[in-house]
């Protein structure tokens, strides 16, 4: 049971400006730490905060992130790290520290995040949806096949992991299931439309061990969303699933698929403005790509998009006056700026039939994710291929 099935839950906070510095030096603080009892060797302490100093300095954004979440008891710092203080959050900290003293690391240990289609069956058939062909076809994989694969990432250590599809809140039953057979050792994530996120259901995967909530909201006004999602009741779906995860403390990101018509300052502000009004912690700007029910058209952002999206990106989170309003992250920022995380470097999709990708776009189907004895070589073969878009990350 989860201990906070019984107590209030505090809504998100976005921690700023002297309470922020002393969020981070205590993190910081709790790294060091941490790095000094396992490691003991002051020789060996250096080399690992330098490597931690260079990897921090590859990914900072000047003037941005002026804020972190907290939400129910925890800190987070993005969608895409441990909350703290949890046992999981020194885990990304403790491989680049066995990186740092020549301490060997598996393809599949080192990854950071993976993330699981739980099924093919979904409500909706999205524009843009990068599983479209395979949506509501039959399951081949069974829910004792998904426990089987999150044991397998969680005996390698992997520190975050989400569920997506499909929808997984179309198979509500299995997802708490797999929840409940959960270590501990993993942050676990469910992406979803809002379908079926009901309040009880919305508690019973909170008590069953659901960290967050990333929610699929591609227009702030209901009827663009509805129209793009195919499905008159998208928007108050994903209302309402906002609500309920709010209500029991999970964390939110609220994620948009960038189209160019959409892609404009007002447009990305107005969605920035109604994901604080529904509690989310987090939006995330996605981009385009030309699979799944895109395969074949134009579709990708051009340049001028780009500029817009990454302005808002570093402005709106440099801006203080901003503070009280969702952290944006831009995976495609990061990418043109160090590389492609994903392609089997720090992340890694499992399909519908639970093969291998690089990412939900990169589809480089590689060996089923249960062949133990060729999981290392493939995500070796993705990690040389790199990414198709952006460079390899290093």
């Amino acid at each position: 049971m989860n201990n906070n099935q019984h107590t209030a839950i505090q809504a998100p906070t976005m921690i700023s400006g002297a309470r922020k510095s002393w969020t981070v030096m205590r993190i910081w603080m709790s790294i060091s730490v941490f790095i000094v009892r396992k490691y003991k060797s002051p020789a060996r302490f250096i080399k690992i905060v330098r490597r931690v100093r260079q990897i921090k300095k590859r990914h900072n954004v000047a003037g941005a992130f002026k804020k972190v979440a907290y939400v129910d008891g925890r800190i987070y710092l993005s969608p895409y790290n441990n909350g703290w203080p949890t046992r999981n959050f020194n885990r990304a900290v403790d491989i680049e520290a066995r990186k740092a003293i020549n301490d060997p690391v598996g393809n599949l240990e080192q990854l950071n995040t993976v993330m699981i289609a739980l099924t093919k069956k979904c409500p909706l058939n999205c524009e843009h949806c990068y599983e479209g062909p395979e949506l509501n076809k039959k399951d081949t994989l069974t829910l004792d096949d998904h426990k089987k694969i999150l044991k397998k990432l969680q005996n390698v250590g992997i520190p975050l992991i989400q569920y997506g599809g499909g929808d997984p809140m179309a198979k509500v039953n299995d997802m708490v299931e797999l929840l409940k057979s959960s270590d501990g050792s993993s942050d676990i994530w469910i992406s979803t439309s809002g379908f079926n996120f009901s309040k009880e259901n919305a508690r019973r995967l909170k008590d069953a061990g659901l960290t967050g909530l990333s929610i699929s909201l591609d227009h702030h006004e209901a009827e663009e969303h509805n129209k793009f999602r195919r499905n008159e009741k998208a928007f108050d779906w994903a209302m309402e699933a906002a609500q309920h995860a709010k209500e029991v403390g999970l964390v939110i990101n609220m994620s948009i698929c960038l189209t160019r018509e959409y892609t404009t300052k007002e447009n990305l502000q107005s969605y920035l403005e109604l994901s604080a009004r529904i509690g989310a912690s987090f939006i995330q700007l996605v981009e385009p790509r030309a699979v799944g029910n895109y395969a074949g058209k134009d579709v990708y952002l051009r340049s001028e998009h780009i500029d817009i999206a990454e302005q808002f990106f570093v402005e709106t989170n440099a801006d203080k006056s901003n503070n009280h309003l969702p952290i944006v992250f831009y995976p495609g920022y990061h990418q043109r700026k160090s590389g492609c995380p994903g392609a089997g470097s720090k992340y890694l999709y499992i399909d519908t039939d639970g093969y291998m990708s690089s990412c939900p776009f990169c589809r480089n189907k590689k060996t089923h994710i249960l062949e133990d004895n060729t999981t290392e070589s493939s995500i070796e073969v993705m990690r040389n291929e790199g990414c198709e878009i952006f460079e390899k990350y290093n």
